[in-house]
């Protein structure tokens, strides 16, 4: 039987422990909204793209998104929308006529990460090293190869280059 030691140095076995790290969690998550007042949870997120039909096409093809308000332009916009899902998660992928190109600096995650704002969004998933290798089969660009630590992730880019992670955490 395997035995760990609690922060009070006090031999328990991992199922032990297990339980006791359950027991703490609607505590925590209890804790986490008297802090504030109000629940949150993720809705969306917006990605600006250079083309809205291709990137429609390639989230749903290479992620198995599903569109579930179709792309309509509106002649008297600028802007188009299209709000794809999967599960839970919902992305918004905006088309803007005139908008910057993304640049360069964006497509790579490390280097994304030394200026100000957002830098990326990750889906956490049950075994990364499939989800990899499923995405490169599929012609996926990964921009940072699969890193294993504490947790193991990996960093593709968009058919615009946006980037985001797949992660897996331990």
């Amino acid at each position: 039987m395997q035995t760990t030691l609690n922060h009070h140095g006090t031999r328990l076995t991992l199922a032990a422990s297990a339980a006791l790290l359950l027991a703490q969690v609607p505590a925590l998550a209890s804790a986490q909204s008297e802090s504030a007042g109000f629940d949150i949870r993720i809705d969306h997120v917006g990605i600006s793209v250079a083309n809205l039909e291709e990137s429609v096409d390639w989230y749903v093809e290479k992620l198995g998104f599903e569109l579930v308000r179709p792309i309509n332009r509106n002649p008297d916009s600028a802007m188009t929308i299209a709000q794809l899902r999967r599960g839970d998660f919902n992305i918004e992928l905006f088309e803007i006529e005139g908008a910057a190109p993304l640049p360069e600096y964006r497509r790579d995650p490390s280097a994304d990460l030394r200026v100000h704002g957002l830098a990326h969004f990750a889906f956490a998933v049950d075994d990364v090293r499939a989800v990899q290798a499923e995405l490169e089969a599929k012609g996926v660009e990964i921009v940072m190869p699969l890193t294993e630590n504490r947790t193991n992730f990996f960093f593709v880019n968009d058919n615009s280059g946006n980037s985001f992670e797949f992660i897996q955490r331990r």
